[in-house]
């Protein structure tokens, strides 16, 4: 038996922007479809948005994987293609067990039935078995928090209500693949720190775990290894600590300070001149120093340059 959960080929994907993505009506528009598809590998038009570009990784039985990147980066769609919510260009997927998914609020449920109802709808679409579900079912409601709820339709739930009960609700039905996005944000810190609790605990258990995430704090705790998206591609792929230095890096380096940038504001007696950040880069989890340079002009009184220092500590 293969020791591969998830496994990725060359996949990649293509959105016309501005057009509608419409199913084929007939043989001749399939086949249209197809042959227009072999243009594109090799020319991109205006027009064209290519969310992943030959993406290529594998995921392990019990593997611990997060994926992170800049907005647009194309996380969503790669869990979206994984979830066979979209279907790729190009390319193919692997996937071995039970997929559950967690991609944004509301993902798998039906808005006019209750949550006692969506529990089991989810579960049938696993592929469990009644009584599978009603032996998981009271955890899922104690997880969830939302008992007083439950015989009330999800459409009158708020958005963290709604994560409370879907997250559980993935977590507990025993998936093999479980598919995370950064759906948790929209939950309570409180909140937020019991699911990533029940990821690692369902990561022990030997099930696979994509973890896509802006909360580098979280994939530093909970994933060993990690993919770094940008425009689509694959930059680089390893070690989480490694990768999240890089990403830390990148991002400074794009939004390097510039004093005469942007609207000027104040009365002027005082203004930031430059400021350095030590160490650089910056480990998480570890100390982070910014000293800020200010200058106050000779119509002060005052030429000096004054050093202000501020140290923080950014820990997971």
């Amino acid at each position: 038996m293969t020791d591969i959960a998830i496994r990725a080929e060359k996949l990649s994907k293509l959105y016309q922007i501005g057009r509608a993505q419409q199913r084929p009506d007939s043989l001749r528009d399939a086949l249209s479809a197809v042959f227009k598809r072999t243009k594109l590998q090799s020319a991109a038009h205006e027009g064209e948005l290519w969310a992943l570009r030959d993406v290529c990784f594998e995921g392990r039985v019990g593997e611990v994987i997060g994926v992170i990147g800049r907005n647009g980066a194309g996380k969503s769609t790669l869990l979206k293609i994984l979830s066979r919510i979209t279907e790729p260009t190009s390319g193919r997927v692997e996937l071995h067990g039970r997929v559950a998914s967690l991609l944004e609020v509301g993902t798998g449920f039906h808005p006019e039935l209750t949550g006692r109802d969506n529990i089991y709808l989810n579960g049938a679409i696993l592929g469990m078995k009644r009584n599978e579900i009603e032996r998981k079912f009271d955890e899922i409601v104690a997880f969830a928090e939302i008992e007083q709820f439950l015989d009330t339709p999800v459409k009158r739930y708020s958005s963290g209500m709604y994560v409370r009960l879907a997250f559980a609700v993935a977590a507990h039905l025993e998936p093999e693949i479980l598919l995370v996005d950064e759906v948790l944000a929209v939950g309570d810190t409180a909140f937020q720190r019991k699911c990533l609790g029940k990821m690692g605990e369902v990561a022990r258990e030997g099930r696979t775990i994509l973890f896509v995430s802006h909360n580098m704090a979280a994939i530093l705790n909970l994933c060993p290894r990690a993919i770094l998206l940008q425009a689509g591609q694959i930059i680089r792929h390893g070690k989480t600590d490694e990768l999240i230095s890089d990403y830390v890096v990148s991002g400074l380096v794009e939004n390097s300070f510039d004093p005469s940038a942007g609207e000027q504001v104040g009365d002027r007696r005082a203004c930031i001149a430059d400021f350095t950040v030590h160490p650089n880069p910056p480990h998480t989890g570890a100390p982070v120093e910014f000293i800020f340079y200010i200058d106050r002009p000779a119509s002060q009184g005052i030429t000096s340059t004054l050093v202000a220092e501020l140290a923080v500590s950014f820990l997971p």
